[in-house]
């Protein structure tokens, strides 16, 4: 049977925005430019499962284990020491040059590092597999998300190239609201997409979130402004509005309650349809009545076709 279990993300904020967190065993990508917090983004995430007795593994390509204990005592996350040194957190520092394509050798790595079940694991940031041609690096990375699915729930943190045309007016950002697939990654392989923007400016909107793609679950699209807080981490400012829009509604439970009885006398189709009105139920984010869909879908199932000839 196929988990749908949440995993927290411990940044403040964003689960109200996506379904409670990470969906277990998945593969999440925060991309973003320099600066924009992408490692605090999963400092916070190892911490937040850290200190609550789960176990990490952090990946690095840019910084040694010293950096990491620095950058995290300069935040006020002093704890991360107990936490290697009690076994919970395992940081492997690696150059590109240490791994071999088509580099599964660092799942390997990380199973070898820690035993547990259920890791967070995290990759700050995914570039050296990135170096092949289109065609073994899609292959390459499929292969490695795959693996890594089945240790834990995997952050993968993706630097935007350089040459990205940056966006300087937070009324751009309305107007193109989808980013371009990534040259180093191919997102779709991904099953949720956070980016992170800083552009600069010094005001409200001056570093905005915004969920790309979640998949499985609801969310909002919106823009949401963030800061970097000294103690806490990244805090996202999210309008009561914005957070109702992907609160499932419970107001209409009895018109869901009518229509799966209603269903479920219809035999064997209105059973499997009645697990799937359930299944609305718990994600009908809508203010509006769902009774005209309710209706039109049980009519529509119970319609009785003849034989195909």
């Amino acid at each position: 049977m196929i988990k749908t279990g949440r995993v927290p993300t411990g940044i403040y904020g964003l689960d109200d925005l996506m379904g409670r967190g990470f969906r277990d065993n998945t593969i999440n990508i925060v991309r973003g430019g320099t600066g924009v917090g992408k490692t605090t983004f999963a400092l916070q995430y190892s911490l937040f499962g850290l200190n609550r007795s789960e176990k990490v593994v952090y990946v690095s390509f840019e910084m040694s284990e010293e950096q990491i204990i620095r950058d995290c005592w300069d935040m006020g996350w002093g704890e991360i020491e107990d936490h290697i040194e009690q076994g919970n957190l395992k940081i492997i520092h690696l150059f590109g040059e240490d791994l071999t394509f088509p580099a599964l050798d660092l799942v390997e790595m990380i199973k070898r590092s820690m035993s547990s079940q259920n890791l967070r694991v995290v990759i700050d940031p995914l570039t050296y597999p990135t170096f092949y041609s289109e065609k073994e690096r899609r292959k390459s990375l499929s292969t490695i998300f795959q693996e890594l699915r089945k240790i834990g729930t995997a952050l993968v943190t993706l630097e935007d190239p350089v040459d990205v045309t940056p966006t300087y007016s937070i009324m751009s950002q309305i107007d193109k609201p989808y980013l371009s697939e990534s040259p180093t990654m191919p997102l779709y392989l991904a099953d949720s997409v956070i980016y992170l923007q800083n552009l600069g400016f010094g005001e409200m909107y001056d570093r905005t979130l915004r969920i790309m793609k979640h998949r499985g679950s609801k969310h909002d699209s919106g823009l949401y402004p963030y800061y970097i807080e000294t103690g806490l981490g990244i805090v996202i400012k999210a309008s009561e509005k914005q957070i109702d829009r992907v609160r499932p509604k419970t107001k209409f439970d009895e018109k869901f309650k009518e229509a799966i009885e209603r269903s479920r006398a219809m035999g064997a189709i209105g059973e499997r349809l009645s697990t799937r009105i359930g299944a609305l139920q718990k994600n009908w984010t809508h203010n509006e009545d769902p009774s005209q869909i309710l209706d039109l879908v049980i009519r529509e199932e119970n319609k009785e076709y003849g034989k195909r000839t």
